[in-house]
């Protein structure tokens, strides 16, 4: 009998995933895409007899409940870097593997993004576009170079060392706060680890780089932009969450912040009237600002391979859970399959 794997809620860029996994000899059980809840017919239909799922599951989750029925499952899969709409938590303990899209074409591409956006930002650049824009010609603050000024990357995972290996030799202070990383890694690649209270009184930039957690939801309120530099920058590429728009907005207005660039939002697609999305001082994209060709095109293959992998008893290439192998093993044990 061929492996059983739930397709569901996959971005309209990457919907081979489900054609690509039948090329490998997979049964592929497309969950409705109009789907937004789950109810025990679906479950009994798509989980039940599943050996693996994938999917974005963006507006239906993936939540405790629905693993535990998923009795056969060894992995699951986000096509994308977010899983925050998978209870990976759950699946650790119920010793389900967890796959995520963390390519280099997908992590590098927001690196590059962000370097971009911060050069934007301290040079003033939408100021000088508006100027042209608007049928003026120079805007009256010229604003400032990089060089010098001191970076803050919250969050030191692929994408934040991804921007300090990129600007090595842009002759600026690196700060990163991070506590779930080995400190050793920031001293190797020229960064100062420090605590987030020190990162944001002490950095011109501020980049947030996280995953959306509970713990890293509005992470960064009105008490933690207070915090920040009089006239500073902040970059928010992770999830709209981790930011309170609102007192983002109070920032801005108050004059406290010089600026944001804004890619990822509480609300996705951002309403047509949010503050934010026409603000002078904002740089806004509609969660995009890193996607690349390139990234579109490994993102399926990824996912693919994340999937087969679990299913031959081998760890996903991009494992978002590492820590449940030992869990794993015993679960793939007792489904009668040999782990690699």
């Amino acid at each position: 009998m061929p492996y059983r794997v739930t397709v569901a809620s996959v971005p309209g860029n990457l919907n081979d995933i489900g054609t690509l996994l039948e090329a490998e000899g997979v049964e592929v059980l497309r969950l409705p895409a109009e789907t937004s809840a789950w109810n025990p017919a679906l479950v009994d239909q798509y989980v039940e007899n599943a050996d693996a799922m994938v999917g974005y599951f963006a507006g239906l989750h993936l939540p405790r409940g629905v693993l535990e029925a998923g009795k056969k499952l060894r992995v699951v899969a986000s096509p994308v870097i977010g899983t925050e709409h998978i209870d990976v938590g759950a699946a650790t303990e119920l010793g389900i593997a967890v796959g995520y899209g963390a390519t280099p074409e997908n992590y590098l591409g927001v690196a590059e993004a962000v370097i971009m956006q911060m050069a934007m930002l301290r040079k003033n650049f939408p100021a000088k576009l508006a100027a042209m824009r608007d049928g003026g010609w120079r805007a009256p603050h010229p604003g400032a170079m990089i060089r010098h000024s001191t970076v803050g990357l919250i969050g030191f995972g692929n994408i934040g060392r991804g921007v300090a290996k990129r600007l090595a030799g842009w002759e600026c202070e690196i700060l990163a706060a991070d506590p779930y990383i080995d400190p050793v890694i920031p001293s190797l690649l020229n960064v100062r680890l420090v605590d987030l209270e020190t990162l944001l009184r002490e950095s011109d930039v501020v980049a947030t780089l996280v995953t959306l957690t509970a713990e890293t939801r509005h992470m960064i309120g009105r008490a933690q932009l207070a915090l920040m530099k009089s006239g500073a920058f902040l970059i928010n590429d992770a999830r709209g969450g981790v930011i309170d728009e609102p007192a983002l907005l109070e920032a801005l207005e108050s004059g406290h912040l010089a600026g944001a660039a804004i890619d990822t939002w509480e609300q996705e697609p951002a309403p047509a009237d949010h503050p934010l999305r026409r603000h002078p001082k904002v740089l806004v994209t509609g969660h995009n600002v890193g996607h690349s060709a390139e990234a579109y095109a490994s993102l399926p293959v990824a996912a693919v391979e994340n999937i087969m992998r679990g299913l031959r008893g081998e760890p996903p290439l991009y494992f978002r859970n590492p820590e449940v192998l030992a869990k794993w093993r015993e679960r793939l044990v007792r489904l009668g399959v040999n782990a690699g």
